[in-house]
């Protein structure tokens, strides 16, 4: 199937699930300012292409990543770039590449990941290794969370080209009219929750608590704010049915059956319902992702300019923790023109790629030097909190399978939340089946970073 064709097949069944928005191209400018800037001389249509990269991006970003590749092709007129629109959903997109991975087609020379397929590409043997051609150099340059996201046993296979953070809002004017510092522990929010609260009008912690993988994410931030882990990427041990896991499975379970600070209904709340929330003021605190600042500081929005923002609280043995999230790009095994691919990352992942992409999308780029860009930060500056909130920033483990361990996960986490299972039965019962899936551990020379 050629690109052009999967864009077809892919637009129609995206646009059936009521996924693509056209709307989008008409909000993006005709002029491509700034990355066209350097390609003078470049001018006129872009001749016939002798290479063709194809990757396959949700609906919603095309606008963004237009004008990137289009001035990639002015400065190689020789190569084509085609944005392959997908599905919004991520599952189904990573189903796509899946299917065309397995089948070794290669239709896709870039493989746009989220931050936990990296380790089941690059397990399967479907990615490029990086390594020769980002340099220690190059690879500084970038957040250094965001760039482990890229590593499976001590080889680069990923790229970062924006990241993505769990962290947690709160009221500050309420807490201010109560004379309340920002908490620090989980107590503290517990304390300041009941105090603020007036339910079912006003809760004091909201959260992502349905069964997906949002609800992992939180899980992980309340895991390494008690001084647990979940699996340990080097020696595979587990950590779920030790004593901090548990605590952490079981202050989210009290904050809905003993604290009463969240809804009973969280367990049914995914990003958007959660930050309705916070938007509409009722709710004291909140955790969610940065998105959730700019709509919150927006024109008319009621809480414009009180709230604010922090790590996830932390005992005394653990630590502030902000999950990561993001995207990049690695080269599929299967593509015909790697060297092009790997060439059209160096590109993408530049400070100017970076106005480009993440100026009108919001999203908060990958490069350290972005976020004391000037542009950057008058178009987002809330960019200037996130890099020190990125020092918190927890990963994923990086297995070869780990949707499974996350299904595991969520299941009896899901199960504990609904008074199901007692909390320690469901984390021990999650330990158990986490081992049974687990590979053995790599050799230990594979860790080491290239």
């Amino acid at each position: 199937m050629t690109p052009s064709e999967l864009r077809s097949a892919c637009t129609e069944c995206a646009a059936g699930a009521g996924l693509i928005g056209r709307a989008w191209r008409a909000l993006w400018p005709v002029a491509l300012a700034g990355l066209a800037a350097g390609c003078a001389g470049q001018a006129g249509a872009v001749r016939a292409s002798q290479v063709s990269l194809a990757v396959l991006l949700p609906a919603s970003e095309e606008p963004f990543w237009e004008p990137i590749a289009r001035a990639f092709e002015r400065l190689h007129p020789a190569v084509r770039v085609e944005l392959v629109e997908g599905p919004q959903s991520t599952d189904l997109r990573e189903d796509l590449y899946t299917a065309s991975l397995l089948a070794r087609d290669p239709t896709f020379d870039l493989i746009y990941m989220d931050v936990t397929w990296t380790s089941k590409f690059a397990a399967a043997g479907w990615l490029v290794p990086l390594d020769p051609w980002f340099d220690a150099r190059t690879r500084a340059g970038f957040l250094p969370a965001a760039l482990a996201a890229g590593l499976y046993e001590g080889h680069l296979y990923r790229i970062p080209l924006r990241t993505d953070l769990g962290v947690l809002y709160y009221r500050s004017d309420w807490l201010a009219a109560a004379r309340l510092a920002p908490p620090r522990t989980f107590d503290d929010l517990v304390r300041i929750a009941r105090a603020l609260e007036a339910p079912p009008e006003r809760w004091g912690f909201v959260w992502q608590g349905k069964q997906y993988e949002g609800l992992v994410c939180t899980f992980l931030e309340v895991l390494a704010g008690h001084g647990g882990f979940w699996i340990d990427p080097a020696t595979r041990e587990v950590g779920l049915d030790r004593a901090e896991a548990i605590e952490a499975a079981g202050f989210l379970v009290d904050c809905i059956a003993r604290q009463h600070i969240s809804p009973p209904g969280v367990t049914t709340y995914e990003e958007e319902e959660s930050r309705r929330l916070l938007q509409d003021g009722r709710a004291v605190f909140l955790r969610n992702w940065p998105y959730v600042w700019q709509l919150a500081q927006s024109e008319g929005s009621p809480i414009r300019g009180r709230v604010g923002v922090a790590a996830m609280v932390h005992t005394a043995a653990g630590r502030p923790a902000c999950t990561l999230g993001g995207w990049g790009l690695g080269v599929s095994r299967y593509s015909r023109h790697p060297a092009e691919a790997v060439e059209f990352i160096g590109f993408a992942t530049t400070l100017e790629a970076q106005r480009q992409f993440c100026g009108p999308s919001g999203y908060p780029p990958a490069l350290e030097a972005a976020y004391h860009d000037p542009a950057l930060l008058a178009a987002d500056p809330f960019l200037a909190r996130l890099e020190v909130l990125h020092e918190d920033a927890v990963l994923r483990p990086p297995v070869p399978r780990y949707a499974l361990a996350s299904d595991i996960l969520q299941r009896h986490l899901s199960a504990a939340l609904a008074g199901q299972v007692p909390v320690a039965r469901a984390m021990r019962d999650a330990a158990r089946e986490t081992r049974l899936m687990l590979p053995p551990p790599p050799h230990p020379a594979g860790l080491r970073a290239p």
